[in-house]
């Protein structure tokens, strides 16, 4: 299913429900971008939203009853999930569709992040305007999360991989320190320099956050 992001690049969205057998007036699963990558990579296109987290808590995999402090739910990435929580997401969609699906390494967020650019963001040095939802993206800043495709996409048609809400990776912070784990991307709350490609933060494993959600990468 191509389509043309803003910059004006082709990327192609796959969709689970589709490959999987599940009609998608049924299915709540993530569309997938293809990335270039040394081995085939699938990346959610947009941090996984409560309505996707909501098939799995219906489906009995996933945990329940996590606070949007009354941002709203729907669209808009879940949160106050742990490292464990975001582990066990990824395990029943691989259950689901019957693609091997996991946390990103931090390797493969940054090259999934920087859109094939060499830059801060993947579009360039300067935080700009109205490119992602960061403390001093926007002039005013933005209180809470905002929906998936609130902002451009990157060049490889990815939503929000800056601002908006951290993302859990799969790797620890230090060798030997697994006890927290590396998460990107920056959130709402932080300022533009969290929000960069190279930028990294720690969390404890077992902790959630109203500032970390979800991405997920499937191998084809």
């Amino acid at each position: 299913m191509p389509r043309v992001n803003t910059v004006g690049r082709l990327y192609a969205v796959v969709l689970l429900a589709f490959f999987a057998g599940i009609p998608m007036a049924c299915a709540e699963l993530p569309a997938l971008v293809a990335v270039p990558s040394p081995h085939p990579l699938l990346v959610s296109r947009s941090e996984i939203t409560f309505d996707q987290w909501q098939a799995c808590v219906s489906d009995r995999a996933c945990k329940g009853g996590q606070d949007d402090h009354n941002w709203g739910r729907g669209a808009r990435p879940v949160i106050n999930v742990s490292w464990a929580d975001a582990r066990a997401y990824a395990k029943w969609l691989s259950a689901k569709t019957g693609h091997a699906c996991r946390l990103p390494t931090e390797a493969e967020w940054e090259r999934a992040a920087a859109g094939g650019a060499a830059t801060a963001y993947w579009w360039g040095d300067g935080h700009g305007s109205g490119m992602a939802n960061c403390r001093d993206c926007n002039g005013e800043p933005i209180y809470g999360s905002r929906p998936a495709g609130s902002f451009p996409p990157n060049p490889y048609g990815l939503l929000d991989m800056n601002g908006n809400v951290w993302e859990w990776t799969d790797d620890c912070w230090t060798a030997g320190a697994c006890g927290q784990r590396v998460i990107k991307g920056g959130s709402w709350y932080y300022y533009s320099a969290n929000a960069t490609v190279r930028a990294r933060a720690r969390n404890d494993a077992g902790q959630g956050s109203y500032n970390i959600g979800i991405r997920v990468v499937c191998e084809p």
